[in-house]
């Protein structure tokens, strides 16, 4: 007699098989390099410096809750180019984290170089 061969126990549904969590310096650090793909942003910074908070993240359960500290190239129209950046690091972090973006503070801390010839 031939015994057909076990098949395995299907597995229960991702959600029943354990849990993930995103830390929240990974949220910022993926908040940041988004930041830096938006073409009028100089530089993001991480760290803070004495008259600026630091980029950082907070998450809870689901939500994240961001502040990016940044420097924008002079001239920008700060006001559409934040509104850019913005859009651009909310929609990043939520289709790499899974992630709803709640809050985006946004700290233009310094304006320098040129567009054209980034001096």
């Amino acid at each position: 007699m031939t015994v057909p061969a076990q098949r395995p126990a299907p597995l229960s549904a991702p959600e029943r098989r354990g849990r993930t969590e995103i830390a929240d310096r990974a949220v910022a650090k993926i908040a940041c390099c988004a930041a830096r793909e938006v073409p009028e942003v100089r530089d993001v910074r991480m760290g803070g410096s004495p008259w600026a908070r630091p980029s950082a993240a907070r998450v809870r359960g689901e939500q994240a809750s961001l502040r990016l500290n940044v420097s924008m190239a002079y001239p920008t129209p700060l006001h559409a180019a934040v509104a850019r950046l913005r859009e651009h690091v909310i929609r990043r972090v939520e289709h790499q984290t899974g992630l709803e973006v709640r809050r985006l503070d946004i700290v233009v801390s310094e304006l320098g170089g040129d567009l054209a010839w980034g001096g």
